[in-house]
């Protein structure tokens, strides 16, 4: 994290020379990884800012089937949330709390520092109040959501830049710039797409990971990893071994080779269940053995309630919107867990030094940080009527550099021996239905969907929710990515 002048600096520096370094930064190479955007064709050259901007434009629905442009129309969800993103561009600290009226009264959401942002889930006619940091009682100004609108702001100056100008300190006006021309940029971005822009102009570029492209409803993919499955659980002290933070040695691999799986090559196929949020579905990513590993180390692990939050300058709470219980498995508890982090990294097809530790000599051209972009596995338990309403798995980065947040989740069920517990994605663009996108757990299986865009921008629906369990329990485990960098001091509460 930076100091406040460090990010003073860094923001100034980024404005004083943005007219010469925007081209370059929109240039489709450094953007996508791929000469003229070869690979992801829905990036389509925005001028902006005398620059050449590269925005994710959404294809016709009609080629989620394979189908000719203008055969079907997308349909119009019965869900309505999405999310709703809060912007404060006052030099001071304000909180968000939601107006439920009546005897509900005010509630908190989220703290957001000055020029700063916070967001959450929320839906139309949803009110919110912004107040003081520490005076809920005084009114600063009001919110009500409205349909297909996430952004919301509060200035004091009106936008009037004069006015600013006249208040602020030198350093506070850079800061207020920064939003101020990322609100005018994302004016121009929904013009452009239809889809409002959720990031921070200039901060937050394309990612430089891999993301599968989901061109129509059950294009699949392959690949082969060294990572085969375990078919016998290692003795415990066999077990234990390889547990360093950069991975286990070469000794210690081949002590557990006889426990896993006779060929020396696991295949796996990734199957589009949707194109708008990218959601794929991977069967037999765990074995039976792997499986029953993580559910003992469920069975001995202390759960604790699960919480939530909406951005980094908010705690973590507990709401009755998240009942579960969860816990943290690190990579390095033992080698069946380090192979399955070297499994996902396998399908997200990112090096799997990147989510441990790494040598010096590993990735080197990673030149902004030596640790995991991975947090440690997420293991949760849902009880019967216990669930997880639809949410966002990114938040708001606020004012750090790089933007750090979270790219990718990787959900891996662990029983479905239950009813109910779908993971459900309620606004999934598609031609076909207004129900949600509802995946069904299944033993051993991955399901892997992005909250980004290629080109940056936080996916909006990627909005998805853990569907109350009818009967029985649920346990699942899930990775979450991040990009370019993990924040440790935001990752495991978001």
């Amino acid at each position: 994290m930076l100091s406040i002048w460090s990010l003073l600096c860094w923001v100034s520096l980024i404005l004083s020379s943005q007219a010469q370094e925007q081209p370059e930064i929109g240039s489709c190479h450094l953007w996508t990884g791929a000469p003229e955007c070869g690979w992801e064709p829905n990036l389509k050259p925005m001028e902006v800012f005398d620059s050449t901007f590269y925005a994710y434009v959404p294809p016709d629905v009609s080629t989620y089937y394979n189908e000719t442009d203008g055969t079907r129309k997308v349909h119009t969800m019965k869900h309505n949330g999405f999310f709703g993103k809060f912007i404060n561009l006052s030099p001071d600290p304000v909180r968000v709390h939601w107006d439920g009226g009546g005897s509900t009264g005010l509630m908190y959401i989220s703290s957001i520092p000055p020029f700063s942002s916070s967001g959450t889930a929320t839906y139309p006619t949803h009110k919110f109040v912004v107040t003081p940091e520490n005076d809920s009682t005084t009114i600063l100004h009001k919110w009500t959501i409205q349909p297909g609108n996430s952004l919301y702001y509060y200035d004091p100056f009106y936008f009037d830049y004069s006015k600013a100008q006249k208040a602020l300190t030198e350093q506070q006006l850079v800061l207020y710039h920064l939003q101020w021309q990322n609100k005018q940029f994302a004016e121009a971005y929904k013009k452009f797409t239809g889809t409002d822009w959720l990031a921070l102009y200039g901060q937050k570029l394309a990612p430089r990971f891999h993301q599968w492209r989901a061109d129509f409803i059950g294009q699949t993919h392959s690949i082969t990893t060294n990572q085969i499955h375990f078919v016998e659980k290692p003795d415990p002290e066999i077990l234990q071994r390889g547990t360093s933070v950069y991975g286990p040695r070469p000794d210690e691999v081949a002590n557990v080779r006889p426990h896993r799986h006779k060929y020396p090559e696991l295949n796996l196929t990734l199957t589009a269940l949707s194109c708008a949020p990218r959601v794929f579905e991977i069967p037999n990513f765990l074995s039976d053995i792997e499986v029953a590993h993580i559910l003992d180390i469920a069975g001995a692990a202390d759960m604790q309630r699960s919480g939530v939050r909406a951005n980094e300058g908010s705690d973590v709470a507990t709401s009755n919107t998240r009942t579960s219980t969860n816990t943290w498995v690190s990579r390095k508890t033992d080698i069946i867990i380090d192979a399955i982090y070297q499994r996902a990294a396998a399908v997200l097809q990112i090096d799997e030094s990147l989510l441990r530790y790494r040598h010096k000599f590993e990735v080197p051209e990673f030149t902004e940080s030596r640790t995991s972009i991975a947090e440690p596995l997420q293991l949760v338990h849902y009880n019967p009527a216990e669930k997880y309403d639809p949410h966002h798995d990114f938040s708001m980065p606020g004012l750090v550099h790089l933007q750090p947040s979270r790219f990718a989740t990787l959900l891996l069920y662990l029983n479905d021996d239950m009813e109910g517990g779908e993971t459900a994605f309620p606004i999934w663009r598609n031609g076909e239905t207004a129900e949600p996108l509802m995946v069904k757990p299944e033993r051993g299986k991955a399901v892997l969907f992005y909250s980004v865009l290629p080109d940056g921008n936080f996916d909006n629906l990627s909005l998805h929710e853990a569907r109350p369990v009818r009967k029985g329990e649920k346990f699942l485990t899930n990775l979450w990515v991040w990009e370019p960098l993990l924040d440790h001091t935001t990752a495991r509460h978001i």
